[in-house]
């Protein structure tokens, strides 16, 4: 499907989405507890919705009422289906993998062949050493067999935060203490202070000296209910969009927030961007952008959007160390490139960098997406900096994390017409 966008100013206020990734780590968490209480409030994304049935096929009973998830767990381990569908969730089948070795069951995971490309070094070289079975069964099917049992735990930091998560969610249910030692670079850590956080918040403690992680065992989850703080990942979008052709008041976002994309506000800033801090958000203005260089590799989900800044700054700039991003929902490295080059900008990879230069305009044309909800989104905003109509191939792959994305960007748009 093509969207085609054309508007040249936003203007107005927004509440950004509940964040995603708290969202998944709230709803585990619930489950984890065994008891029964309210997420909210939940955007029913692909990606969570994948999370919910994987929890609901574990023996979990949920309802939905408009953005509150209603959960029962009181059921949880009570297998309804061995099979688990991850859909296209990286999170939901990196998370899950340790949650049903919980159980020393069989399990199987199904998700798209793209999501089933993605790395899992990280559980193939740690299973290695424990008594557990992980084999991929075709290109779209995964089988996981054993049981977690305590000790002491080495994984690599420099694929995934997610699988040192996953491994975190589970270590405190064991019957005894556990070590978890991240080796090399601990790469995204701001999803991993996120899980720390979220499992603190329902009563859950790891103590953490360095790269070690010291795990008590014999603890429990307290069912609570728990309110989604905003996603900085989805709000630097409608930054990008101020900053480059318009005003917009954006609230719903935590100052204090442990989300590592809440870095767009210092980027911003660096890149002289008029952003003022209010009470719950922030307010930002359509300012001359200069050119910087950005350390992405705990960031790659903001690559995106600030490709499209740099290709709009003065100056150009840096995206620097982006080998984790060839294994995102497109490779991100290519895609982002692709997408500053099919809009007539100048983007190139220099080993691990990659490199844009900087103008006051883009041509505009045709963007494929590889089905990339971010690239969707970071089109969307480049569209508002360019002289002729951007054409988005793949629109719909913003369902994956924003399904309600084009109706929020589209209120900007036609306020500043309405004036």
């Amino acid at each position: 499907m093509i969207k085609e966008l054309n508007a040249k100013s936003v203007q107005g206020e927004i509440t950004v989405p509940p964040s995603k990734s708290y969202a998944h780590r709230a709803l585990i968490a619930l489950a984890l507890s065994g008891g029964k209480g309210v997420v909210r409030p939940v955007d029913l994304s692909m990606d969570i919705m994948a999370t919910l049935k994987c929890l609901e096929d574990l023996g979990v009973d949920f309802f939905i009422r408009e953005k509150e998830v209603h959960m029962d767990a009181r059921g949880f381990g009570n297998r309804r289906d061995r099979v688990l569908k991850p859909e296209e969730s990286g999170s939901t089948l990196r998370f899950f993998i340790p949650i049903t070795l919980l159980f020393d069951e069989v399990y199987e995971f199904r998700g798209s062949t793209n999501l089933m490309k993605r790395p899992l070094t990280v559980y193939e070289e740690l299973f290695q050493e424990l008594d557990v079975t992980l084999y991929r069964d075709s290109m779209e099917s995964l089988v996981v067999k054993g049981k977690l049992v305590p000790g002491h735990f080495s994984m690599r930091g420099d694929v995934s935060s997610q699988f040192i998560s996953g491994m975190l969610f589970v270590l405190p249910l064991l019957d005894g203490d556990s070590t978890l030692t991240i080796t090399g670079n601990l790469e995204s850590a701001g999803y991993v202070a996120m899980t720390l956080r979220v499992m603190e918040d329902f009563g859950v403690f790891v103590e953490r000296e360095g790269n070690t992680f010291f795990v008590k065992g014999n603890q429990a989850y307290a069912a609570r209910d728990y309110e989604v703080e905003g996603d900085y990942s989805q709000g630097a979008f409608f930054m990008a969009a101020a900053a480059l052709a318009g005003e917009v008041d954006i609230k719903g976002l935590t100052h204090d927030s442990v989300q590592g994309d809440r870095e767009i506000v210092r980027i911003l800033e660096k890149m002289g961007v008029d952003i003022v801090r209010t009470e719950n958000g922030y307010k930002v203005r359509k300012s001359d952008l200069q050119g910087i260089d950005a350390e992405i590799s705990d960031i790659p989900d903001l690559t995106p959007v600030l490709g499209v800044l740099l290709a709009l700054s003065n100056g150009g700039g840096k995206l620097k160390n982006c080998r984790r991003l060839r294994y995102k929902e497109s490779n991100r490295i290519e895609s982002t490139i692709e997408l500053i080059r099919s809009l007539g900008g100048q983007a190139d990879l220099d080993g691990e960098d990659i490199v844009i230069e900087g103008c006051e305009m883009l041509r505009g044309g045709t963007v494929d997406t590889y089905h990339d909800h971010r690239i969707v989104m970071a089109s969307a905003v480049a569209s508002l900096r360019c002289k002729e109509t951007v054409k988005i191939l793949g629109y719909e792959a913003v369902n994956k994390s924003y399904p309600e994305f084009f109706s929020d960007f589209s209120t900007l748009t036609k306020m500043e017409e309405a004036k």
